[in-house]
Formats: C-alpha cells, structure tokens, sequence
C-alpha cells in the first residue's frame, strides 16, 4: 500500500469523513431549510414509498418506534405528514407525505443538492468520477455482505 499504512489511511479518512460531514450539516443549518436531519430522512424515506408504520420507519432509521412517534407527531402539527389509522386493526398507524411535506423535501432536496455541488465543483471531472465510482463500490460490498 505504498508509504502509507492501511490504519494511517483508514484514521485520515474518519477524520475527514468527521468534518466533512460536520460542515455540511452546519452549511445546511445555515439555510434554514425547516427540518432536522432525522425530519429531512424521514421525509425522504416516505417519498419512496406511499405510506407506512411508526415501526417500519423505525427498523430503517435503527431507532425506537417511541423516538420516530416524537419526530412524526412535530412533522404532523407542521402538516408535513399525514397519519391514517388501518382499518382493520386501529393500533396500525401509516405514515405518509402531504402535499406539503412533497414541497418542503424538495426544497430541502435542493438546498442541500446546492451545497453539495458546491463542494464537488472543487474537483476535477476525472477525481470527481473517481470519487463517486469508489462510493458506489463501497455501498455495493455493504449491500453484499449484507445479504
């Protein structure tokens, strides 16, 4: 692996990983976009399905049902969420996105696409492909080891 170690690389890369991460949030804050991280994940994870349980939202965000229910309950007073209680068994509550939840994760979308553009503009095209190509091979392997 050349002059470097491995855990010299791997050190280098959670602390830049750390900080990147870091200033993007407080990039994002900035904006005032009107949605916590969790809100914004949350929203996103109900855009790409119709609707679903406090409990299925929980299993993807590996919290508590009791913590997505808080989150849920601040996204429905601000009319982001809509709840619709199952039909055949009234404990089941499904989540889904309003007409403004739609709005607001768009808006939300296109800040944070702007900011990250913004940093990305800082490579060249070829480090560019090279960094998203990595990034994709390190989501694949996950996945694989996954399953």
């Amino acid at each position: 692996m050349g002059e470097t170690s491995f855990s010299t690389l791997v050190e280098r890369l959670e602390h830049a990983f750390s900080l990147a991460v870091r200033k993007l949030a407080a990039d994002l804050a900035k904006e005032e976009i009107g949605l916590t991280k969790p809100q914004f994940f949350i929203l996103n994870l109900l855009s790409k399905r119709e609707k679903c349980t406090v409990s299925e939202l929980a299993d993807e965000m590996f919290v508590k049902p009791s913590a997505i229910t808080t989150m849920i309950d601040r996204l429905y007073k601000s009319g982001f969420v809509l709840r619709e209680r199952d039909e055949e068994d009234r404990r089941v509550v499904y989540v889904q996105l309003s007409e403004k939840g739609k709005e607001m994760l768009e808006h939300a979308r296109a800040e944070r696409r702007k900011i990250i553009e913004r940093y990305l503009k800082q490579l060249q095209p070829d480090e560019l492909e090279q960094f998203v190509r990595i990034i994709e091979k390190i989501v694949e392997t996950n996945e694989k080891e996954e399953k």
